[in-house]
Order: C-alpha cells, then sequence, then structure tokens
C-alpha cells in the first residue's frame, strides 16, 4: 500500500486519479530530497550559495504543497504549481549558470512530468513555451560568445531533441489515457450488455457502504430475477435468450435514475445499487421495472416477467455491511419468487432499516 493512501483513503487503485496523486507525492518527494541536498553540497563543497538560494526556495516550496495536498487540497491545483514550482528552479539554474555545463540538459525532465499532471493539451503549452524561451536563450548566449563550447549546432540540435519530445510525450500521454479509459471500461463492464459488471458493483457498493456510514445517507439495491429465463432459453435458444437480457438491461437504464448503477449480477439476475435512496424510493423504481416488463414486448413474440428484492440501509452500525445488505436482498428476492414471481418485496431490519412490501 502506498504510503500517501493514509492521506487519502478513498482513492483506490481503479480510481482515475490514482497515478497522477501518486505521481504528484513521488515528484515532491524527489524535489525534497534533491533541492534539500543539492543545496546543501552548493553551499559546502562547491561554494555556490548563490546557487544553493533557489535549492532552498524549492524546498520550501515542494513543502508547503505537500502540506496541501496532503490536507486535502485540490490536485489539480496542486499539479499545476508543482509543474510551475519545477519550470521556475529550472529556469533559475539555467540562467545562473549561463547555459554551461549543459545546464539546458535539466529542462528535458519538464515534459513526462508536464504531461502527465496536466494532460497532453495543457503540457503541450507548458513544455512548448518553455522550449521555446530556452531556445531564445541559448541564441543569446551563442551572441554573446559565451565559453563552454555552444555552437549554432548545438542550438538546433536542441531545438530538434526539444520538439521531438513534446511530440512523443503528447502522444504517448494521449495514447496512455485512452487505453486507461479503455480498460477502465473493460474492467467494469458486461461483455453482453454493456452494464456495469459484478466486481465493480461490488467495489462500488462497499464505497458507498463507507459513505452512508460517515454522512449517514440511505443506500438501497434492487436484485432482480428474469422469471422462468430457463425456459426462453430451451424453447428459442441461448442467442436469442442473450438479446432478451441486453433488452432488460437497456429498459432498467431507462427506467432508473442518472445516479442508479445497473449491473448484471450473474447469469439472468441484476443487480441496481441507489446511492441516497430510502426505501420508498426504491420501490417506486422497481415497480417501474416491473411495470415496463409486463408491458412491452422486448422480442417478436418474447415477453417476460421479473421479481425483485429490495434491500435499504438508513443508519448503520458495524454488523452492517455489502455483505448484509445483498442477503438482505436476496432473501426477498426468493421471497418475491414464493409469492408468484412478478413481484416486488422488501423488508428490514428494525434498527438499521425501514420496512415496505408491495406486489404487482
Amino acid at each position: 500500500m502506498k504510503y500517501w493512501r493514509k492521506y487519502h483513503p478513498t482513492i483506490g487503485t481503479d480510481d482515475p486519479r490514482y497515478h497522477q496523486v501518486s505521481l504528484i507525492y513521488s515528484v515532491l518527494l524527489i524535489m525534497l530530497i534533491y533541492f534539500g541536498l543539492i543545496g546543501l553540497l552548493n553551499i559546502t563543497l562547491f561554494d555556490a550559495a548563490h546557487i544553493a538560494v533557489f535549492d532552498f526556495f524549492g524546498f520550501l516550496l515542494a513543502a508547503a504543497i505537500y502540506f496541501y495536498v496532503s490536507r486535502g487540497g485540490n490536485f489539480k491545483v496542486a499539479g499545476w504549481v508543482v509543474t510551475a514550482t519545477l519550470i521556475f528552479v529550472l529556469l533559475a539554474f539555467i540562467h545562473v549558470a549561463e547555459g554551461q555545463n549543459y545546464s539546458l540538459l535539466w529542462v528535458t525532465i519538464l515534459p513526462p512530468i508536464a504531461f502527465f499532471l496536466l494532460g497532453p493539451k495543457a503540457g503541450s503549452w507548458v513544455t512548448g513555451l518553455v522550449f521555446a524561451y530556452c531556445s531564445w536563450f541559448l541564441y543569446q548566449l551563442l551572441g554573446q560568445g559565451v565559453p563552454g563550447n555552444l555552437s549554432l549546432g548545438a542550438f538546433f540540435n536542441f531545438i530538434e531533441v526539444a520538439t521531438a519530445q513534446i511530440f512523443l510525450f503528447r502522444y504517448y500521454e494521449s495514447s496512455r489515457r485512452r487505453a486507461y479509459e479503455q480498460l477502465q471500461k473493460t474492467s467494469a463492464t458486461d461483455p453482453l450488455t454493456g452494464i456495469f459488471n459484478r466486481l465493480h458493483l461490488d467495489n462500488t457498493l462497499k464505497t458507498l457502504i463507507a459513505a452512508s456510514k460517515r454522512d449517514i445517507q440511505a443506500t438501497s439495491v434492487l436484485l432482480l430475477d428474469v422469471d422462468h429465463f430457463k425456459r426462453i432459453n430451451d424453447e428459442y435458444g441461448h442467442i436469442v435468450g442473450d438479446k432478451v437480457l441486453v433488452a432488460i438491461a437497456n429498459i432498467m437504464k431507462k427506467e432508473t435514475r442518472d445516479g442508479d448503477l445497473v449491473g448484471r449480477w450473474g447469469g439472468e439476475e441484476f443487480l441496481i445499487i441507489c446511492p441516497k435512496t430510502d426505501a420508498e424510493q426504491a420501490e417506486q423504481i422497481a415497480n417501474r421495472i416491473v411495470k415496463k416488463l409486463n408491458s412491452e414486448t422486448l422480442l417478436d413474440d418474447i415477453n417476460v416477467t421479473a421479481s425483485i428484492g429490495i434491500a435499504t440501509a438508513v443508519a448503520y452500525e458495524e454488523e452492517h455491511n455489502a455483505e448484509t445488505l445483498l442477503q438482505t436482498a436476496d432473501k426477498n428476492l426468493y421471497q418475491a419468487k414464493a409469492d408468484g414471481r412478478n413481484t416486488v418485496v422488501a423488508s428490514f431490519d428494525d434498527v438499521a432499516f425501514d420496512s415496505a412490501q408491495s406486489s404487482i
């Protein structure tokens, strides 16, 4: 487990911010170590106190940013401040060194950090402007005859390398983000229906349970099972059965709200997670789905019904978790089947749950 997770326990490995936050903390630690160590060396070994001033300034800025993000600061703001601090220190060092001792090479560490923290578009503008300024600075040095074997060839080499880095890192970061988004989508969705899969539902429900304990918000789950689905597979075949499941998934998406999560629990079972939803609201959603299935023909001549078990938690105690909530929904689903199917059933614990029951 990464050390910074203690500051941000809600950011898991499946969170899009995970790698960005990890890089922010990594860069800050490197900056703290580098600026502190090099600042001491510049004072004690190289007798360059004027350069050490910039090193210690960078150290203080990095420490301030670290404190800011570890106390819940905005990560986007932190990314910009980290990048700006790095640019300031790099350009200050290049100016003080007057381009000698290959000081301009240090600016090449900027693109990977800027593109990752700021994104392809902003990263392109930032690195492009910094490289343009460094090119102008190098050109001015050529006119002044600064020692260090600077030549027109060195100037053009810097331009070529800078341009190549911008294009390469922009392409890399754009490709990485597209690949990551595709991977996230693939890992979270059911390949047949295109709705969320069980793994994503499990992880999301655990997160919502933790939030409901903290915020005392109601969380409801609806466990839906298609009635007599085996008959459809036996009579029409599994290909048609798959199409029926896709049609049911589409109906559930239409009959639920924007904040609800619709997923396939397994086989012909579906799970709907409804954040900030009490028992009455959950029952209304379930009834809409059942009525819609009753009134709509899914394929040419195929009609289906469904049974739904509901569980709603309002104020959690320690023993109430995602598992117990799902067990309650599953128990109510079996009760709906026993009551003749095509029914919505919900009954809850007196302490942590409200109760409701309805039939269609």
